[in-house]
């Protein structure tokens, strides 16, 4: 049986924050600016052709979702670490107020295939490409780090505004 894991509501105050004065946006509390993903992904594409762009932004991604999780573990500790459920609570979050879609999380019993994801309204809508790699390799990093294993993203699907694929540890 595997746990599946939804957001609580987000009262947006404990998040995010907007100074208007001083023109910036934290998501818990680190700034931040809005990036048009699709676009940085295609002019990327364009620019150094797709193999390697996707390459590129599947590193990043990685590496930012490992970044994210050890973040959240030194953030809050008081009086113990937080449990892999609460971190991914704060994840999915911060893809919430990000505006990358409504992510589930349903982590199996399968040594080989411990999570799934599904992304509802989400920016993707397509099951490939390198915005695909990028927003998933996120996931990859992050899972891989909460799970200390390395993480693959695999049966990547799109249809009818729902995202889905699978982790595989590799």
């Amino acid at each position: 049986m595997g746990a599946n894991l939804l957001p609580k509501p987000l009262k947006l105050g404990q998040f995010f924050d907007f100074d208007e004065t001083n023109g910036e946006i934290r998501i818990f509390g680190k700034r931040r600016v809005t990036v048009d993903v699709e676009g940085l992904c295609a002019y990327l594409d364009n620019l150094v052709g797709k193999q390697v762009a996707g390459t590129i932004l599947t590193n990043y991604g990685r590496q930012s979702g490992r970044n994210r999780v050890t973040e959240l573990r030194k953030m809050k500790t008081n009086p113990e670490p937080p449990t892999i459920g609460e971190i991914v609570e704060e994840l999915i979050a911060g893809e919430i107020l990000a505006g990358y879609g409504v992510v589930k999380l349903i982590f199996r019993e399968d040594e080989a295939v411990p999570v799934e994801l599904e992304m509802r309204n989400s920016i993707i809508k397509a099951a490939t490409g390198t915005v695909v790699r990028f927003v998933l390799s996120y996931w990859a990093g992050a899972l891989g780090a909460l799970l200390n294993k390395t993480m693959d993203v695999t049966n990547v699907t799109y249809d009818a505004d729902i995202l889905k694929c699978q982790f595989t540890v590799i």
